[in-house]
This record gives C-alpha cells, sequence and structure tokens, in this order.
C-alpha cells in the first residue's frame, strides 16, 4: 500500500458476534485492520432502495393472494373442487406477477454505491 496520510478516524460500535465476525475475516485476510477495512470499502457495493414507494404497490397483489387463498379453503371445505383448481389458477398468476415485480425491484435500486 502506498504510504498515505490519513486525517479522519470513524469509531464502530459492534455486537459480540458482529465483533467475532470482523476478527475472523480480518485474520483470515492477513492485511492490516486498516488495509482490511479500505478493501471492503473499495470491493463492496451498496444498493439503496425505497421500500415504501416501490413496494406499496405490491400490498394489493399481495391481499389478492390472500383473498384467493381464503376462496381456496371455502371451496375445498364445500367440495367444489373445480373451483378450488381455479383459485389454485388465480393464486399461481398473481404470485407469479408479484415475484416478477419483487425482481424487477432488486434489480433497479434507487443508486448504487461502488
Amino acid at each position: 500500500m502506498p504510504n498515505r496520510r490519513r486525517y479522519h478516524s470513524i469509531s464502530l460500535k459492534l455486537t459480540d458476534e458482529e465483533f467475532q465476525l470482523w476478527n475472523t475475516k480480518h485474520e483470515a485476510s492477513g492485511l492490516s485492520k486498516t488495509d482490511y477495512l479500505m478493501q471492503a470499502i473499495r470491493n463492496s457495493e451498496v444498493r439503496i432502495y425505497t421500500v415504501a414507494d416501490d413496494i406499496a404497490p405490491l400490498i394489493h397483489e399481495i391481499r389478492k393472494i390472500g383473498t384467493n387463498l381464503n376462496q381456496l379453503a371455502y371451496y375445498s371445505n364445500i367440495g367444489q373442487d373445480s373451483k378450488v383448481r381455479a383459485e389454485i389458477g388465480a393464486i399461481r398468476i398473481t404470485n407469479e406477477a408479484v415475484m416478477k415485480r419483487i425482481l424487477a425491484f432488486l434489480d433497479d435500486p434507487k443508486f448504487k454505491v461502488k
């Protein structure tokens, strides 16, 4: 590592488990604590999401799945097999739509810091 002057310090509080993980990874790296942290900072990516804005619309879709499950249970209890199959199909369709939207959300963070 090149010689450099460092003028800023960071204080960090960790749980016992986090501290043990830090020590394990730091020691395994063979680097100084500072160099290990600098490697972690330089070689990591942080993704930032705004859950409230992007996930809130999915609540309606998830509620639809809940409604379909209630109907499925009702039709199953009264022996309406054809309606049970129809409800399972509706649940599958809604679930696939929700999963696609969640994956799209995860693939498109508001911004990335690398």
